[in-house]
């Protein structure tokens, strides 16, 4: 887990969220406000930090930042969803971010926590938002970090964040060193092509041709398949989460063309 965000917050903790896009009744403004800080998580920090109408103005949403992003260290089953939203709230705030100095600790932070995320591949056994156990740990939050740093913003067309996931998943996963490395491949190129990863969402041509190189393909199925030796539990798994795509661990001589006459 990252350090603790420790860029000192110029804000005192707001005594109302003003709701300026009037997206909230006075009374869940209060109710949000109403929970301890070290308690708030989803739909709280959701909904202080909903992308585009939160329920507060920029002052009074920034005293939850520190929280907002140890809630997504934590990467509990919500941590995702406040990912999107804060993401999303911090490229729309950018100038005064910036002029605050948060916006650069800001990006760095979910920087580094994406590269953590990438840096080791874990199967969960236990239920998960979504998924049917056996799945990836921490599957959904890489993705949304990789989508939300890489997105665009609807009102400027502008990247506030500059790309800044490409570069970290092309210095990890796309160097194809370990078993680690392997295994987000085949599960990213496995949910591109079945149009999971993204959500339909124009991805970045680097990262794109990364995931569709064949080379690489060939590469990574050769490293689980020696993962696979050496684990063969692992066949099942990799058998359940590529179905639906034409990704297998089969070698080709196994699957040979039918005779022609």
């Amino acid at each position: 887990m990252p350090a603790p965000f420790s860029t000192p917050i110029p804000y005192p903790r707001p005594a109302r969220l003003s709701d300026p896009g009037h997206d909230f009744t006075p009374e869940e403004c209060a109710a949000f406000l109403a929970v301890p800080d070290d308690r708030l998580g989803w739909p709280e920090l959701g909904e202080i930090f909903q992308s585009y109408l939160p329920a507060g103005d920029y002052a009074e949403c920034a005293y939850f930042i520190p929280r907002a992003l140890r809630f997504i260290d934590e990467r509990g089953g919500d941590a995702s969803d406040v990912a999107d939203n804060f993401i999303a709230w911090a490229g729309e705030q950018k100038r005064e971010l910036d002029a605050d100095g948060l916006f650069a600790p800001i990006r760095d932070h979910l920087v580094a926590l994406l590269r953590e995320c990438l840096s080791g591949f874990r199967i969960e056994f236990g239920p998960a938002k979504g998924m049917d156990a056996p799945f990836p740990a921490d599957s959904d939050l890489a993705e949304t970090l990789i989508v939300s740093l890489n997105r665009s913003s609807p009102r400027t067309g502008e990247y506030p964040f500059g790309k800044a996931a490409t570069p970290v998943f092309l210095d990890t996963v796309g160097r194809l060193r370990s078993l680690s490395d392997a295994s987000w491949f085949a599960h990213f190129a496995s949910w591109l092509e079945r149009g999971i990863f993204h959500n339909g969402e124009v991805i970045d041509a680097p990262l794109f041709e990364c995931l569709t190189d064949e080379n690489n393909a060939v590469r990574a199925r050769d490293i689980l398949r020696e993962g696979v030796r050496r684990d063969p539990s692992l066949a099942a798994c990799w058998a359940k989460w590529f179905r639906g795509s034409s990704w297998t661990l089969d070698k080709p001589e196994e699957h040979p063309h039918p005779a022609t006459t």
